[in-house]
């Protein structure tokens, strides 16, 4: 862990100088340094030598471009040092937070449910330290595919190469539970390649795959710029296959439907799932008033937020509503100061 702690801060002055870089405009983001409401020095003077490393996931996907996004605002603002870290995201992402080598994380409510209660494969152990802070925003499951009559339904994918994402990611675990709610499985109905959506997105453009599986917001860059090329089309669940993975008490997906327009020649709703996705902070090593200064941050400062990166859909009910794992005892307090707890 020091050893991490070390090359952090020796990398600090690099990446903050890259992440407006990163950032830059794509997806709604603005160029250059953060501009908020928030006064950095009414805050925690006690965090200038804090570094805290930060989980994304891969290049070019959203994960990735909301953690240097983050973890810019919340340098600029004084909440400590925050680096963004790539990573495939999902499961890796709480598993680095379990092992001490992430502080804080963007995960989504299923791979974030199961760390917390060690319910997968991935987690051998519940990580009881895992805390929520908020949800950011709900993605929602869009399966693009080659353009082309033969590929209608995912069932139409049997045999064909298929990007899942890098193992571990939360794309793979995503298409693992998708595919057995159609009756499939990655290892045997379809030739699963573990690509992440940059590697997916020009392998499709190529013909090289017939299709691959993200979960994102609306509109999500990648898909318009397939879609206004006429490179790629999206596909839906069947009602029965939605059923299939919102169903139960434990069920961490619900119904979607996203509108028709949504991109390029879609002309029809499309029925899939959608799925929050929350910044999760590790309870010891994010301490409560650092992470109550983020809750604040992320409630009373989003408009700015929004600017950096269009996909956030921030609301306080909204993430009490959505969130299955304990909140972080700073964001109680923040919760319990405007009423909602």
């Amino acid at each position: 862990m020091k050893k991490l702690k070390s090359l952090l801060a020796a990398l600090l002055a690099v990446t903050m100088a890259l992440t407006a870089t990163a950032c830059g405009n794509t997806d709604g983001q603005q160029e250059g340094g953060v501009s908020t409401s928030i006064d950095p020095s009414t805050v925690l003077e006690e965090n200038s030598d804090v570094i805290h490393a930060f989980g994304g996931g891969s290049s070019g996907g959203g994960y990735y471009t909301i953690s240097n996004v983050l973890s810019q605002y919340f340098t600029d603002n004084g909440f400590g040092n925050f680096i963004a870290q790539p990573t495939t995201g999902g499961s890796q992402n709480g598993l680095l937070m379990q092992a001490g080598e992430l502080d804080l994380a963007v995960i989504n409510g299923a791979d974030c449910l199961a760390a917390y209660t060690g319910s997968s494969e991935s987690f051998q152990e519940p990580y009881d330290g895992m805390r929520a802070i908020a949800v950011l925003y709900s993605g929602c499951l869009q399966m693009l595919v080659a353009n082309d009559d033969s590929i209608d339904r995912v069932t139409d994918l049997e045999g064909r190469k298929f990007g899942i994402g890098g193992a571990g990611s939360g794309d793979n675990a995503h298409a693992i539970r998708v595919f057995e709610a159609c009756g499939m499985s990655i290892d045997d109905d379809i030739d699963a390649q573990y690509i992440g959506v940059n590697e997916s997105s020009d392998q499709l453009k190529d013909g090289q795959i017939d299709g691959f599986i993200n979960m994102a917001s609306i509109p999500y860059s990648v898909v318009t710029e397939l879609t206004m090329s006429g490179k790629g089309k999206l596909i839906g669940l069947t009602e029965e296959q939605v059923e299939a993975l919102t169903a139960g008490e434990d069920a961490v997906y619900s119904p979607y439907t996203i509108p028709a327009g949504s991109y390029d020649g879609q002309t029809e709703e499309i029925l899939t799932v959608s799925l929050p996705t929350i910044l999760c902070v590790d309870a010891e090593r994010i301490s409560e008033e650092t992470a109550y200064q983020i809750t604040k941050a992320i409630y009373e400062d989003t408009e700015a937020l929004c600017e950096l990166y269009a996909g956030f859909d921030i609301d306080a009910q909204t993430s009490l509503d959505s969130i299955k794992i304990p909140l972080h005892d700073g964001a109680v307090k923040y919760y319990e100061e405007i009423g909602l707890l």
